[in-house]
């Protein structure tokens, strides 16, 4: 399966983590996006705010 280039930016902290999660869960990484994908769309504007602060957080959060 040849994949698309991503025309987007993702953090590398963010990949990351999902990398490892998605590894040590067994998952197939689109099908988690697409999950996540669909969880967004089927939320509220005020939960697709506060999934948008809980990034903020992850991304800003001190470094190990």
């Amino acid at each position: 399966m040849v994949k698309p280039k991503r025309s987007y930016y993702l953090p590398g902290k963010l990949v990351d983590a999902f990398n490892k999660d998605a590894a040590k869960g067994g998952f197939v990484k689109e099908k988690v996006v697409a999950a996540a994908m669909l969880h967004f769309l089927d939320s509220s504007p005020n939960e697709r705010a506060k999934l948008f602060d809980r990034l903020d957080r992850f991304i800003g959060g001190k470094k190990k």
